[in-house]
């Protein structure tokens, strides 16, 4: 149960309101302890501040910081629709993780609060000469955070929701799941494959996806009940209610009250929802560029060098990702079913192709690309994968190709890109 409620808090889309209600209870917490300074400070050590002087300053604050936390969200909001429609609705949750973005609204509105607090404080006589002095203080360096905070937010403005940063967000995180994939195709899980049928299975709970798996609890349970675990389909499956999700081994007896209490512990450390999430999905990634590639080369859009941006930025996660060495665990009790990378090829590539049929530059761009990672892609199904997608583009270019120039081009770019694959 803890690991789902620490998936949900971890959703951008679901824990927008955490940063600005910490923000806020740390703004009404940091204005009230002023006070302390009573009990701390000398009355005779400390300058005199006037209740005016540290109402007028902090009637900027509030009415400024309402303004811009206004501000500030409105843009926001136009960056999410602008994303979505420029890219594919997929980068609006990248763009709501961002922590600038965030982190500055968090700041604008406890700002406010803090502002507010202390005025009604302040006019209430809550502090002394010294709590006025520290208060003083502390509104200054909030007023300097707070414009160190703008500053920052202006610049991350400049981008925020254009196509190239949310092609920058995607390719980052497509990145970072596949080095997570490269170093561990299994997700850890090392234990034999199993060759006989299995003594229990934990079926889905609903038709959805298998967002998540908290593989070091179902290490856990598997230890603490001697069982082998199987995972049958790997996160970012999209599954019917009732079919197996896990499939278990038992070394010894169980009575069905304990096989019962196993389902449903198991069964909590398997997420399924309505959308699929990156960390765990290393395909998840290289559809939603792929879906900017496909958006881009709609009749809506006819935007060729967005595609080629797109095929690039697929040939560079591919080829050049490096498997991460951070946080490798192994789980003895685990297994699970491996992935089909060849499959990442065909369902990456041959959408752009199909709405790319009758565009020159678009198919010599996809040879090359696929002839790049035909060349140095790390995994043999992925080389042999995309030497059968090139072949397939050529068949189809030439068969729509009505100008005898442009087949012969088509058939240099291919020769070209796999003469020299391995």
């Amino acid at each position: 149960m803890w690991h789902k409620i620490k998936l949900i808090l971890a959703d951008p889309a679901k824990s927008l309101w955490i940063h600005p209600t910490l923000g806020a209870v740390f703004a009404v917490v940091f204005s009230l302890m002023a006070k302390l300074g009573g009990y701390v400070l000398p009355h005779d050590a400390i300058p005199h501040i006037s209740v005016d002087t540290l109402s007028d300053l902090l009637n900027i604050i509030a009415s400024s910081m309402l303004a811009v936390t206004t501000f500030s969200l409105s843009i926001m909001v136009s960056a999410l629709a602008s994303s979505s429609n420029s890219a594919t609705p997929r980068a609006r949750l990248l763009i709501m993780a961002d922590d600038t973005a965030r982190v500055a609204i968090a700041s604008f509105i406890a700002a406010f609060i803090y502002s507010v607090i202390a005025k009604v404080a302040l006019s209430l006589e809550y502090y002394g000469q010294p709590g006025r002095f520290i208060l003083f203080i502390s509104t200054i360096l909030v007023l300097m955070y707070i414009i160190f905070t703008l500053i920052r937010w202006v610049h991350t403005l400049s981008q925020l929701g254009s196509l190239g940063d949310a092609l920058q967000r995607i390719e980052k995180v497509a990145s970072s799941t596949l080095a997570t994939y490269r170093a561990q195709p299994n997700l850890g899980a090392t234990h034999a494959l199993p060759t006989t049928a299995p003594d229990f299975e934990v079926l889905s709970s609903a038709t959805a996806y298998i967002s998540d798996l908290d593989l070091a609890a179902l290490n856990d349970i598997a230890v603490t009940h001697q069982l082998h675990v199987h995972i049958p389909e790997r996160p970012g499956k999209f599954m019917a209610r009732d079919v197996p999700v896990l499939q278990v081994y038992a070394q010894q007896a169980l009575d069905a009250d304990t096989i019962t209490n196993i389902k449903q512990q198991l069964g909590a450390c398997v997420l399924q929802e309505a959308n699929r999430r990156y960390p765990q999905d290393p395909r998840l990634g290289l559809l939603v560029m792929s879906e900017v590639g496909q958006r881009a080369m709609s009749a809506a859009t006819n935007d060729p060098a967005t595609a080629i941006s797109v095929l690039n930025a697929l040939t560079r996660v591919i080829v050049d990702t490096q498997a991460s060495s951070d946080d490798l665990t192994e789980f003895k009790h685990l297994s699970i079913s491996p992935m089909d990378e060849g499959a990442w090829i065909e369902s990456v590539f041959a959408p752009i192709a199909r709405d790319s049929v009758s565009n020159l530059e678009i198919n010599q761009r996809l040879l090359k690309c696929l002839g790049l990672i035909a060349q140095h892609a790390p995994e043999p199904a992925l080389r042999q994968a995309a030497q059968d997608e090139a072949e397939e583009i050529l068949k189809r270019c030439l068969k729509n190709f009505a100008e005898a120039l442009d087949q012969q081009r088509i058939q240099e770019c291919f020769n070209e890109a796999f003469t020299k694959t391995p």
